[in-house]
């Protein structure tokens, strides 16, 4: 069972106030088409705020976040965790109820899932590899695929910047073995580094 998103506003405001957030996208004219359906969201890992701040820059949308967890058992950030509509995901066991928990958010509910598919905490700029359950929600769940970079952790004491890409949808048939799974999974981090490197190219002003 997901936990509703009861407390999304009132973290929403939260970190606006804390991180400032500001939004680009890489074609202001399909922003409409950003989130029009259930969608799956793909974003680089930057640090324990990250929930907050797209839950800020999406704060029109119900999103539920995909989180380790053991973080759950943390005090005070786990009730944040399990009252923000969270879904907890085992890091160290073979578990894919994270899986049945994301298709019931996106075929039931009509609501947005968020992935970090780097699974733990990246330097500023330097991606790590992606795991491949991303790759294999997307593929089973058919759903567009929203990729957002995060320029942080390096402008901590400076607003936190997000650039949001156009959604799109694997190529359909293309299997669901391993090696399908890995080539998805490596276009979602080719993805991921071209839209870095447009941020870089339109946005950075460091």
């Amino acid at each position: 069972m997901v936990s509703d998103t009861k407390l999304n506003p009132p973290l929403a405001l939260l970190t606006r106030i804390l991180f400032n957030p500001k939004v680009h996208y890489l074609d202001p004219d399909r922003k409409d088409e950003i989130l029009a359906e259930p969608s799956i969201i793909v974003a680089n890992h930057t640090g324990h705020v990250d929930g907050g701040i797209i839950n800020t820059a999406l704060y029109k949308f119900p999103v539920h976040t995909l989180a380790a967890k053991d973080r759950f058992e943390q005090r005070g950030f786990g009730f944040l965790l399990r009252h923000s509509g969270c879904i907890p995901i085992d890091r160290e066991h073979a578990d894919t109820s994270w899986i049945h928990d994301s298709l019931e958010v996106l075929h039931k509910d009509r609501e947005h899932i968020v992935i970090y598919p780097e699974g733990r905490h990246g330097e500023h700029r330097k991606q790590l590899p992606f795991h491949p359950g991303v790759a294999m929600l997307a593929a089973i769940a058919n759903v567009p695929i929203v990729m957002i970079y995060q320029d942080g952790p390096a402008r901590k004491y400076h607003s936190n910047h997000l650039i949001i890409a156009p959604p799109f949808r694997f190529e359909p048939g293309g299997g669901m073995d391993a090696e399908s799974i890995q080539e998805k999974t490596q276009l979602l981090q080719d993805r991921m580094k071209e839209l870095m490197e447009a941020y870089i190219e339109r946005y950075d002003k460091a």
